[in-house]
C-alpha cells in the first residue's frame, strides 16, 4: 500500500511542478518583470504583448520601466504606468488608461479608447474613430485629445 501512495504523491508533485513551469511562461519569468503584474502579458526584453481579449496591467513589468514599448491592439484593457520614453499602441476596441513617463508616446487608433496621464512631456497621436483623452502635470481634469496633443513641461 506505501508503494502506491508514494507513486501516487510523486505524481503530483510533477503536475504541481509542471504547472507552475508553465505559468512561468518561456521566458522564466511572470508576466514579463520579474514582479507582480499581469500574467496574461508577453515580453521580449522591454518590447510587450497584451495577447488579443486580455486585460494587461503592465506596472510591475519590464513595461514597467523606462524605455519600454507596449501593443495593445486586439480588444484589450491596458493599465498601469511606464517610465520615460515608453511608447503605446493602443487600438482595435482596446480601452488603455495609462501613466507614461518623460517622452512617453500613445498612439490611439479607430475603435480605442485612451486615458493618458503625463509625468512629464509626451504626446498623444488620437486617429478617428478613437475617444481620447490627455492629463498633463498640474492639470486637475483631462483634456479631449481630436487629432494630437501634448504635455510640455517647462
Amino acid at each position: 500500500m506505501k508503494n502506491k501512495q508514494i507513486k501516487t504523491a510523486g505524481a503530483g508533485m510533477v503536475l504541481l511542478f509542471l504547472a507552475a513551469l508553465a505559468a512561468l511562461g518561456p521566458g522564466g519569468t511572470w508576466g514579463c518583470g520579474g514582479g507582480g503584474g499581469s500574467a496574461a502579458l508577453t515580453c521580449t526584453g522591454t518590447t510587450c504583448d497584451c495577447p488579443a481579449g486580455e486585460a494587461c496591467d503592465i506596472t510591475d513589468t519590464a513595461c514597467g520601466g523606462a524605455s519600454c514599448s507596449l501593443d495593445c491592439m486586439d480588444n484589450n484593457d491596458c493599465t498601469g504606468e511606464c517610465g520615460a520614453s515608453c511608447s503605446v499602441d493602443c487600438g482595435s476596441g482596446s480601452t488603455c488608461d495609462l501613466t507614461v513617463g518623460q517622452s512617453g508616446s500613445v498612439t490611439c487608433t479607430a475603435d480605442s479608447v485612451c486615458h493618458v496621464t503625463c509625468t512629464g512631456d509626451c504626446s498623444v497621436s488620437c486617429s478617428v474613430g478613437a475617444d481620447c483623452d490627455l492629463t498633463c502635470p498640474g492639470d486637475t481634469e483631462p483634456t479631449p485629445v481630436a487629432e494630437s496633443g501634448q504635455c510640455d513641461v517647462p
